[in-house]
């Protein structure tokens, strides 16, 4: 388990490295590759995880009650991390008109491409990058204690939204004038707090399996919040209908992959 929370941190921070020089080919790639995980991470929260909980918790209210409970608190935690960073969430970056929100994103590399995230702070980037790889850390361990397949599916939709998150921080940083070694180390140290979420995982759970069932709609509540507050409005700046059309390709092939990969587990 706790390999594979390193191996995904691994490829992640591996990929950022490779790819530090092509700050331009990264702007223009990472719509489409958040996309694909926007959808492995939705199918993977509605069909594997949230089944699961129902599963081993019952259709009440408490565990809806844990997911929405999950959101709320991911937003709130994330909410004074900016705050304490002393850097609002969103700041406008300066555009110009081959920047403007119209602009089509798939041909050119574009500063506002990364979103909400342009605006950061270095700190403040860390910051959320953090949290989420401590998210991303539970959600992997929780799943590898009920089932080894749900903890491999898992993982999977945790890599494809980490490698490109953890790419997009990288070329922030880079647009924000930050040094190449300096954005690496930053991608490291995010990239930590997975391993911390997984052993803390490990540490509930010598209490006893309830702990883990309860984890279950956590993950999915996670999997939710990253997939519809963090990820969907970074595709929002795409206008044009070719850019519009590659990007909800993307997201069903993400679906259909987890869907794919459930049928073979049903095989």
């Amino acid at each position: 388990m706790l390999g594979t929370v390193l191996a995904v941190q691994v490829v992640a921070v591996a990929a950022a490295w490779l790819l530090r020089s092509r700050e331009q080919q990264l702007q223009r790639q990472l719509p489409y590759l958040l996309s694909l995980a926007v959808g492995v991470l939705l199918a993977t929260a509605i069909l594997h995880l949230l089944p699961e909980a129902v599963d081993a918790l019952g259709n009440g209210r408490g565990t809806w009650l844990a997911v929405g409970l999950t959101l709320l608190v991911l937003f709130a935690v994330e909410r004074v991390f900016h705050s304490y960073a002393e850097a609002p969430a969103t700041i406008p970056a300066q555009q110009d008109p081959a920047h403007a929100p119209g602009a089509d994103c798939a041909h050119q590399p574009c500063a506002h491409l990364a979103g909400a995230k342009q605006g950061m702070r270095p700190l403040n980037l860390m910051l959320g990058s953090c949290l989420h790889s401590f998210v991303d850390g539970t959600a992997i361990a929780t799943a590898f204690a009920i089932r080894p397949n749900l903890g491999l599916l898992t993982a999977f939709a945790v890599a494809l939204h980490e490698v490109p998150h953890r790419l997009g921080d990288v070329a922030v940083l880079l647009h924000l004038g930050v040094p190449a070694p300096r954005a690496m180390r930053f991608a490291v140290v995010a990239a930590l707090p997975a391993v911390a979420g997984a052993l803390a995982v490990l540490a509930l759970g010598a209490g006893g399996a309830s702990v883990f069932r309860w984890l279950l709609p956590v993950s999915a509540g996670s999997f939710l919040y990253i997939a519809g507050v963090n990820l969907l409005p970074e595709l929002a700046e795409a206008a044009t209908p070719r850019a519009v059309y590659l990007q909800l390709v993307c997201l069903c092939a993400g679906s259909l992959i987890v869907m794919l990969i459930t049928g073979l587990h049903a095989g």
